[in-house]
């Protein structure tokens, strides 16, 4: 183990929570080959915690923290974290044969580089560097053991890389199997790229649609496997169409109704560009009570790059040329940046000439936690607007 002293900005974020030291700032650091672990020490040479060579992000990822009682970064210390973050998820009501919840959630669980959600009987848990790869099957052996599940699948994702992951199986763990959400069953897909079919940080916002989707026509883009059109239909919309560009996500979130029991010509899955869709329902006049934008950050599936920050207020506007009056429009964005996404609201409503109010605003659900250091980790904004 190779001890460094830390610069003073490091020792100060460190000692505000800080679990992810970005190398970057700190030129003139050796260069410490991937996952070796660290020592880190002030000028005085009193340990200040344990690390992680992550150099393929910039990063030392600190595991371990004098308090922990511990001299090295094992499956001792993995398993320390997995139970206490199985106990919060306990305490959340969340830990449910079946159920499907994120268990690991980086810095916030002690674990920065590492996440992971149970799906059903199945955990996918998510690598964020060639650094931290053998401790990821350290990770998923106790993962399963204290969350009691059938199997893993760990999933090495390379810096810039878009859906290319690394995966290991580590258990019994099927092509496709069923993992359920407030009594609602979605199929899920722990062995295909990075995203399986259910996105558990929107959970507590498709528990809060109802306030906003009953009786109502109900708009949903970028709908993915359908999980949001899903909530409103079970909170009685009076019709939903869902629309993606994917046949293949769109034959899927149609399986998810089916199964929930929502069938007829009332629930439609529209296969294409979300920004042409609108164009030709401003053109043919239809109106929907609920339009609910839920984007990629970026994307190239419509054949052109999307980017959110400049992409988005175009959208927005577009939408709200279909709302009514007194209708909603719920918009969802990964982003960090405190206010950007109602920025961005704003931005579309003007160049649409409406106006709205701002009737609820969200994040991230309890069980992602993340320390106040590191604000990047918070990294989801919802913004609900009544437009005039």
């Amino acid at each position: 183990m190779t001890d460094l002293t830390l610069p003073a900005f490091a020792e100060s974020f460190l000692a505000g929570g800080g679990r992810d030291l970005d190398i970057s700032r700190m030129p003139d650091l050796p260069a410490f080959p991937a996952g070796s672990q660290v020592r880190l020490v002030d000028s005085s040479g009193e340990e200040l915690g344990l690390a992680i060579a992550d150099p393929e992000n910039q990063r030392l990822r600190v595991l371990v923290l004098p308090a922990d009682n511990l001299i090295k970064i094992d499956a001792t210390l993995l398993a320390l974290r997995v139970e206490r973050a199985v106990a919060w998820r306990k305490q959340l009501g969340l830990v449910t044969k079946g159920e499907a919840y994120r268990l690991l959630h980086g810095a916030g669980d002690g674990l920065p580089g590492f996440t992971c959600d149970v799906l059903g009987d199945v955990a996918v848990i998510w690598v964020l560097g060639e650094g931290l790869r053998a401790l990821g099957t350290q990770l998923a052996n106790a993962v399963i053991g204290f969350a009691q599940l059938a199997g893993a699948v760990v999933k090495l994702r390379a810096r810039g890389g878009a859906d290319a992951v690394e995966q290991e199986v580590i258990g019994k763990v099927e092509d496709k199997h069923l993992a359920s959400e407030s009594g609602v069953a979605y199929e899920i897909h722990a062995l295909s790229g990075l995203n399986t079919g259910l996105f558990t940080d929107m959970r507590e916002q498709r528990r809060g649609l109802h306030r906003f989707a009953a009786g109502a026509r109900v708009l949903n883009l970028f709908s993915y496997t359908g999980a949001l059109g899903l909530a409103c239909a079970r909170a009685g919309a009076a019709s939903v169409t869902n629309v993606d560009t994917s046949q293949g996500v769109q034959a899927w979130a149609a399986g998810n109704f089916v199964r929930a029991g929502f069938t007829g010509a009332k629930y439609k899955f529209e296969q294409g560009d979300s920004i042409r869709y609108l164009a030709r329902a401003q053109k043919d006049k239809e109106r929907y009570d609920l339009v609910v934008i839920d984007p990629p950050t970026f994307s190239t599936a419509r054949g052109t790059p999307w980017v959110l920050d400049r992409d988005y207020p175009q959208l927005i506007g577009q939408a709200a040329a279909v709302i009514p009056a007194n209708g909603i429009l719920w918009l969802a964005a990964n982003t960090h940046e405190l206010g950007s996404l109602t920025k961005l609201a704003l931005k579309g409503l003007k160049n649409a000439g409406r106006s709205a109010a701002i009737v609820e605003q969200g994040g991230l659900p309890p069980e992602y936690p993340t320390v106040a250091a590191q604000p990047q980790d918070r990294y989801l904004q919802i913004c609900a607007l009544r437009l005039a």
